[in-house]
């Protein structure tokens, strides 16, 4: 849409991401000179305005006639914004408009709904400003199906059917994702069954996957690639989003009033958010995504708005350690500075780190430069062709089979055990993802019932993904010495080491405190790092006299 549409009909399809309240504008109106009492009956012109008229009467002087109350035609008006469908976009730039309800349209739009749209393409003149506001005079509105999922052809369906049953069709499929990016096979094929994501029922089917990592390791990549094959995502950084920009919040308009706003994650109600950059977001921002990831709503009560969007989201996403590169002395949460409960609420977390191998490192440096020299990808299924095939496996709906649920109870009773040396014990949480992710395996393998070969597939990549953090589920570490400190008698132990420093006031001097801790066989940066830690966290307070005080 462009000037030369200015006062044309337009038609195009959009999405609803804010909606005002509704109001009322003046259809027609009775004047009454309050000189005289001449009557004069005036319309709205097609701003919606109506002008005071004057009176004609030479012996009123032209006095200012006044509306009379009692006669005026009124209907109801509204204010919403549209945002181009993300599909449709240029550079996944969508553009946003302003658009005008009247009549028997107000209140028939609501904020996440898609719509198409017919309206006249007009421009709000102020002969006091040099530019002027654009919007659309909305003409009638319908609701906008669903788009068409791409499937692939009855002839590829029978290609595939057959491929499924040989023992490389894994590896084939792993191969067609991400191929200029060498390794990970795990990662590649955690990324693929979230693209798939399990069976929604009363519990959430969707599957969210995050990857911790050293910088240049390729992380941005997987999640642009994953990108370009889904049909409804989005892709966003956490350094450049809020609170209101990946779930709900409130903006200002031009006359200064606040309306509600949706974000990402509504907007790809049963699609995929791709963030980078997760360990960027503020605390108050990651505190939304609480909300969005496991009751899969987002909820916002303020300015007296209150509204309740579905956020049927799978997220995939991304963050870099805040040392730099991880450290290994230390846990996740230390390492990337999320809370527990958030990360709990992701079904995989894969650590990559930068590690020197020679022959590795050679093979992926040949990788690269042939990357550069080849353009052709000898791959199974080309991105397209990757696309239709995710999409035909989401038509299946995969049961659970009886010897599945005996091995998943296997699985999740050996993560019981491991836990049972910590304070925070593996959850239901840890089962539900099992489940979701052995029936995502089993419609990746195009089958109707989730088979003991699921769930043991399932398994080792759980098995992996422990290993990368250099854990063995097998010999008792367990998912939240990941998520926590690493040792809780560790907390414990500095605590009895404060208490015997305490002077007679109750004080401590953190240089005496700081040598307790290294004799008592804590490392020196390590030391130092849970003073820091304390310091941050409020757990101590300095004194007038350069003591701290305990007050957590």
């Amino acid at each position: 849409i462009s000037a030369k549409n200015e006062n044309c009909t337009v038609t195009f399809d959009c999405q609803i991401i804010a909606t005002d309240f509704p109001k009322s504008y003046i259809k027609r109106a009775l004047f009454i000179c309050p000189l005289c009492s001449n009557e004069h009956t005036m319309d709205c012109d097609i701003d919606r305005k109506i002008a005071q008229p004057y009176c004609q009467n030479l012996s009123c002087k032209k006095a200012k006639m006044v509306i009379d109350q009692r006669s005026i035609l009124t209907d109801d008006v509204q204010t919403i914004l549209m945002q181009e469908l993300m599909e449709n976009s240029q550079n996944h730039s969508p553009v946003i408009m302003t658009g005008k309800l009247t009549g028997n349209n107000v209140r028939t739009s609501f904020v996440g709904q898609r719509k198409r749209i017919t309206g006249l393409f007009r421009s709000e003149i102020d002969v006091k400003k040099n530019e002027n506001d654009i919007f659309i005079d909305i003409l009638s509105l319908t609701d906008l199906e669903e788009s068409d999922p791409i499937l692939p052809t009855e002839e590829e369906i029978k290609t595939i059917e057959n491929d499924v049953k040989k023992d490389d069709f894994e590896d084939k499929l792993i191969g067609s994702f991400a191929p200029n990016i060498f390794g990970y096979e795990d990662i590649k094929f955690s990324i693929l069954l979230e693209l798939v994501g399990g069976v929604r029922t009363n519990k959430r089917g969707d599957i969210n996957v995050f990857l911790v990592g050293d910088p240049s390791m390729a992380k941005s990549e997987l999640l642009k690639f994953a990108k370009t094959i889904t049909q409804r995502s989005i892709y966003t950084s956490g350094r450049g989003s809020s609170a209101a920009g990946l779930t709900i919040g409130m903006v200002k308009m031009p006359d200064g009033r606040m309306i509600a706003q949706a974000g990402v994650l509504p907007i790809c109600d049963g699609g995929f958010a791709f963030i980078d950059e997760f360990d960027k977001m503020n605390k108050d921002d990651r505190s939304s995504m609480h909300e969005a990831m496991e009751q899969q709503t987002v909820s916002i009560a303020k300015s007296g708005v209150q509204m309740t969007l579905p956020t049927r989201t799978s997220i995939l996403a991304a963050a870099n350690p805040k040392y730099g590169v991880y450290d290994s002395t230390i846990t996740l949460r230390d390492n990337i500075d999320i809370p527990a409960p958030l990360l709990s609420r992701f079904d995989l977390i894969w650590l990559i780190k930068d590690k020197v191998q020679v022959t590795e490192d050679m093979l992926k440096a040949n990788h690269i430069l042939e990357s550069f020299t080849s353009d052709k990808e000898d791959v199974y299924f080309n991105s397209k062709q990757l696309l239709a095939y995710l999409n035909y496996t989401k038509n299946f709906k995969p049961i659970l089979q009886e010897e599945a649920k005996s091995k998943l109870l296997e699985i999740y009773e050996q993560m019981r055990k491991a836990s049972a040396s910590s304070d925070m014990p593996v959850g239901t949480r840890q089962l539900e993802a099992l489940v979701r992710l052995s029936m995502a395996h089993a419609k990746l393998y195009l089958r109707e019932k989730v088979t003991i070969f699921d769930v043991e597939r399932i398994e080792k990549l759980v098995i992996s993904m422990y290993e990368s953090f250099g854990q063995s589920l097998t010999k008792g570490s367990i998912q939240q010495q990941i998520y926590f400190d690493k040792k809780n008698t560790k907390q414990h132990d500095a605590i009895t080491i404060w208490n015997s420093c305490k002077d007679d006031s109750g004080n401590v001097r953190l240089m005496k405190f700081e040598v307790a801790l290294i004799e008592a066989g804590l490392g020196d940066i390590e030391a130092k790092r849970l003073i820091d830690q304390w310091e941050k966290n409020n757990v101590i307070k300095l004194n007038e006299d350069g003591s701290y005080k305990r007050i957590g």
